[in-house]
């Protein structure tokens, strides 16, 4: 049985369309097409703790908050991004600003990765984490499987993807449900397990976790 959020996840609507949480390949700029996967993942985290998934977002008002959030928030560099720390340094303004009473700090254990994702979603966070890049042969081009599951219950790969933020919506056993360009996909863990071990590193693969504190 796969545990999920407890409500509807943030849809953005576009051309009549509701997507599966935003992406980065809807903006006008450039740079955040490039490599604006963290701060979208941030943002649909944000909107989803606020209370703003009620109501589908019109993709305007999601871009003119995206390309906001870049710019005060999460400045990226071309092609790289952004890292983790700095990423979590932008969450936690945001986490104040909403007066949200959670502490964010980008985790680098990989031993505790599937309990704090766990942890996590069963506070009804979405939780926002890396695929990261080749490590220590950035040369390489080895990458992970997104999958889509299908009417009949088949998971079919569909991608692949390397540096690379994402947002968890739900988990069991064998997969995590994501939210990547404003689709669901699945990521088999095994072969997340595998990727990180054999072509990465469990410090660039790892979960923005937050704790609870008192305001």
């Amino acid at each position: 049985m796969m545990l999920s959020l407890q409500k509807e996840y943030v849809r953005v609507e576009r051309d009549g369309i509701l997507s599966y949480g935003g992406s980065q390949m809807w903006s006008e700029n450039k740079t955040v097409r490039v490599c604006g996967c963290g701060p979208v993942a941030v943002l649909d985290m944000i909107l989803y703790m606020t209370g703003r998934q009620d109501r589908p977002i019109p993709l305007e008002e999601y871009n003119k908050e995206l390309q906001k959030l870049c710019r005060t928030h999460f400045p990226l560099i071309k092609p790289l991004g952004i890292n983790g720390l700095l990423l979590a340094a932008g969450t936690n303004r945001l986490l104040h600003k909403y007066k949200l009473p959670y502490l964010a700090f980008w985790a680098v254990s990989g031993k505790k990765f599937g309990a704090r994702l766990e942890e996590l979603l069963k506070q009804d966070i979405p939780v926002v984490f890396s695929v990261g890049p080749n490590f220590p042969a950035i040369w390489q081009k080895q990458s992970l499987r997104f999958y889509s599951k299908r009417a009949d219950g088949r998971y079919v790969p569909s991608c692949s993807v390397k540096s690379h933020y994402i947002t968890a919506t739900g988990c069991d056993e064998k997969w995590f449900r994501i939210s990547s360009w404003g689709k669901e996909y699945y990521i088999n863990r095994e072969e997340y397990d595998s990727y990180i071990k054999e072509h990465s590193a469990a410090m660039v693969n790892n979960i923005l976790m937050l704790r609870r504190i008192r305001r």
